[in-house]
């Protein structure tokens, strides 16, 4: 028992140090989307042509996506507008529609008033409150013959999108990386910060609770999005957010996993995250998380890391990157690494050797 403490108080000092944090746990009620978006109370009492509109709850995307299906364009526009924060944030509703609500959505809150511009983006999810949530689409959904879905960890928020190193940064250089590896690509990168992740790299990143809570959103936005395409979707997940990935009960139409910069995922082999997707791991050689003891104790902990040779990951070159925040930075072999993950072009990702976890 006593050496179990120590292992914890050892993880919890190593992953403070990443920020130079002090331990934080934020509230409850600033790191959970609270189930009260407005208009949500009238949308429950509306209804259309005496048929009430999908409940906001125990209703599957893909039955969303069917309700939408059976309802003329007006409609849907006259739905968008009205109930813009509901419809802007339904999993399984068009993503057209969505992208429209959360335009009527930006200009009701006034969130563009501040740092963050979000007009004329495609904004798939909005949640201005308190940090804020957000998922924004790069690319064209409609067209993609491949999807990127970036999953961040700590830190990422709505008010934080746009930032140096933010998610929104990262999209848009995958994007523009992968016009350079191919020209006229029809990739579509989503940036999710669709989750509430911990404030910074301190006591609530050491335990899986927030992961949890990440994990069923993720799994229902990736329900929703395979009502509108069959592309094969890659999961790109940073830092806390490959524990977010490695609880989720993902669709076979994810056939790669890449996790960067990972404390673990809670799987102590690849073939126990996934049997159908391959697993593909990065680690920067100054990236500070290495120095995190790769255990679990309790929930506590994320276990083995995802570089370690047993663990049976491809590990990918990640020259160029700096830090715990570098790997998707123009020019870097990282990004380069990723982006041909993204496109399916598994036989150009540069190997690298697979750095020894400390012991």
């Amino acid at each position: 028992m006593v050496r179990s403490r120590r292992i914890v108080l050892a993880t919890l000092a190593a992953l403070t140090a990443l920020t130079g944090a002090g331990p934080a746990i934020t509230p409850a009620g600033a790191t959970s989307t609270r189930p009260d978006l407005p208009g949500s109370a009238a949308w429950q009492q509306a209804s259309f042509d005496g048929r009430p509109l999908p409940s906001l709850t125990g209703t599957s995307p893909a039955s969303v996506a069917a309700y939408f299906a059976g309802l003329p364009a007006a409609e849907r526009n006259r739905l968008a507008a009205r109930y813009p924060a509901v419809v802007g944030n339904l999993d399984g509703a068009p993503p057209v529609m969505r992208y429209a609500a959360n335009r009527h959505e930006v200009a009701r809150s006034g969130v563009w008033r501040g740092v963050l511009d979000l007009r004329d983006r495609q904004i798939l999810a909005l949640d201005p409150r308190e940090r804020g949530l957000a998922v924004e689409v790069f690319g064209d959904l409609a067209t993609a013959d491949r999807v990127a879905v970036l999953v961040p960890g700590a830190g990422a928020d709505l008010y934080h999108l746009d930032e140096p190193g933010g998610i929104a940064a990262g999209a848009r250089a995958m994007r523009a990386e992968a016009e350079r590896q191919d020209p006229g690509t029809r990739l579509a990168v989503i940036a999710w910060a669709g989750y509430a992740t911990p404030v910074d790299a301190g006591a609530a990143a050491m335990q899986g609770s927030l992961a949890r809570v990440g994990a069923g959103r993720l799994q229902r936005f990736l329900a929703g999005l395979s009502a509108y395409t069959s592309a094969p979707i890659g999961l790109f997940c940073h830092s806390y957010g490959s524990v977010v990935c490695g609880l989720s009960h993902l669709p076979r139409q994810v056939d790669d996993i890449a996790v960067f910069g990972s404390p673990g995922v809670r799987h102590r082999t690849a073939s126990s995250l996934t049997h159908t997707a391959r697993v593909w791991a990065g680690l920067a050689a100054g990236d500070p998380i290495r120095y995190v003891p790769f255990v679990r104790v309790g929930d506590y902990g994320h276990g083995p890391s995802p570089v370690a040779p047993s663990f049976g990951a491809k590990v990918f070159a990640t020259t160029g990157a700096r830090g715990h925040s570098g790997y998707l930075t123009p020019g870097t072999e990282s990004l380069r690494n990723l982006v041909r993950i993204a496109l399916g072009h598994d036989g150009a990702v540069t190997p690298a050797a697979p750095p020894r976890p400390p012991a």
